[in-house]
C-alpha cells in the first residue's frame, strides 16, 4: 500500500483517481474510483515516470482527454 499524494475528480463529481507512491517499489501509480464506492476499478501503474507525468495523466483522464474502456477490463484507449 503506498502514500496517497492527490486526487483529481470529474467536473461532475461522479468519478475520481488517487494518485499513490511505494516507496518500496519506487512506483507512482493511479486508482481509478465510481462514484460512491470505496474500491477502485483500476489500477495504472508508471514505472520510472516523474510524479509530474503522473498528474498529467490524472489530470487528461479527470478532463476527458484520456479514456479507461470498460469492456476490457481496465484497457486504456
Amino acid at each position: 500500500m503506498g502514500k496517497h499524494l492527490s486526487t483529481f475528480y470529474k467536473d461532475d463529481q461522479s468519478e475520481y483517481c488517487e494518485i499513490h507512491i511505494d516507496f518500496k517499489e519506487e512506483l507512482l501509480y493511479i486508482k481509478y474510483y465510481k462514484e460512491n464506492s470505496s474500491t477502485w476499478f483500476h489500477k495504472e501503474e508508471f514505472p520510472n515516470k516523474s510524479h509530474r507525468y503522473v498528474e498529467d495523466a490524472a489530470e487528461n483522464w479527470a478532463l476527458g482527454i484520456k479514456k479507461i474502456d470498460p469492456q476490457y477490463d481496465g484497457t486504456l484507449l
